[in-house]
């Protein structure tokens, strides 16, 4: 029986072929915490200051934040339940205490890039759950499935207020790339803020921190509704009761939100003719197009009607 011969020049290389490890997954040391750090997965994480087992309450912490871990859990009650807390120290150096299920150590940081990811119970095809997590979503990766078809990651589902722990995504659907999870981060910040200073700052600095982000589409479509005119506020203006019927004077009269053509919304329009019930009227007249008269309500179509288009049934 022959032996097939093998070049010795491939006989040389087959101990490298065989033996070589597999390339480790190369992740930004920002958005990787060890067993002494962690990332904070919930927004407005409450911080705690702890003495004798009692919290008291010192503030909030955003999501995504990483903080150090300064020593082993401990048992307190919060709300009524008794659960783990950990000591932490911030990038600033205050320290304090947060709930140990809601920062994840050993992992890395990232977000969700597709419209609704799928969750996946185990790390196979035939393991998809009915339920999903949205784009701009932040999860910590588990960090030994990190590179793998299928990441294990914990996240916290804002809407349903539940912790999602040990469940997996595919991994072509998220990004730990530091431009697209600190520009995430920013985004949500912005959203959920009622400042509009704020708001905007959180915006331009995702922009120009992160120009290699996924989500600069979104960013600037938020700053750009930040800066449009908004329409001003319907005016409050004084009414008193004024009941009876009355009927339009003129073809497309308009019905408004509020009695002011500049402020109110326009709901529609009534054909002359149509007789309408009033319900009040503007204690003050309006001049409108060289016409004096008040507003009326009418209760159907509900809203505002200026006066001069009314008139007293025949």
């Amino acid at each position: 029986m022959r032996r097939a011969l093998v070049p010795a020049a491939l006989l040389a290389l087959l101990p490298l072929l065989c033996c070589q490890p597999k390339p480790a997954l190369t992740v930004p040391p920002s958005v990787v915490a060890d067993a002494k750090s962690a990332f904070v997965i919930m927004a407005d994480l409450p911080l705690f200051s702890m003495e004798q087992g009692a919290l008291t309450p010192r503030g909030t912490l955003p999501i995504g934040e990483k903080l150090a871990i300064l020593g082993q859990a401990t048992r307190a009650f919060q709300a009524g339940k008794e659960r783990d807390f950990v000591p932490v120290r911030r990038d600033s150096g205050s320290e304090g205490w947060v709930r140990a299920d809601l920062v994840i150590s050993k992992a890395i940081l990232a977000v969700v890039t597709t419209d609704t990811a799928a969750i996946y119970e185990a790390p196979h095809n035939t393991a998809a759950t009915t339920s999903t997590i949205p784009r701009l979503s932040i999860v910590a990766i588990a960090s030994e499935t990190g590179g793998m078809t299928f990441i294990k990651v914990t996240g916290f589902d804002a809407a349903a207020k539940i912790l999602l722990r040990n469940v997996y995504l595919r991994n072509e659907g998220v990004s730990s790339n530091p431009d697209d999870v600190q520009s995430a981060i920013l985004l949500q910040l912005a959203a959920a803020s009622k400042n509009l200073t704020q708001q905007r700052a959180f915006l331009t600095s995702a922009i120009k921190d992160h120009p290699g982000s996924l989500f600069i589409p979104e960013l600037n479509a938020a700053l750009a509704a930040l800066t449009a005119p908004r329409p001003a506020p319907p005016t409050q203006r004084a009414t008193e009761p004024a009941q009876g019927l009355m009927v339009t004077s003129a073809d497309g009269v308009s019905v408004y939100d509020a009695p002011d053509e500049k402020t109110g919304k326009l709901l529609g329009t009534l054909p002359k003719g149509q007789s309408v019930d009033v319900l009040e009227k503007t204690t003050d007249s309006f001049a409108i197009e060289g016409n004096n008269a008040p507003w009326f309500r009418i209760k159907e179509p509900a809203g505002w009607v200026f006066g001069a288009s009314l008139a007293a049934p025949r």
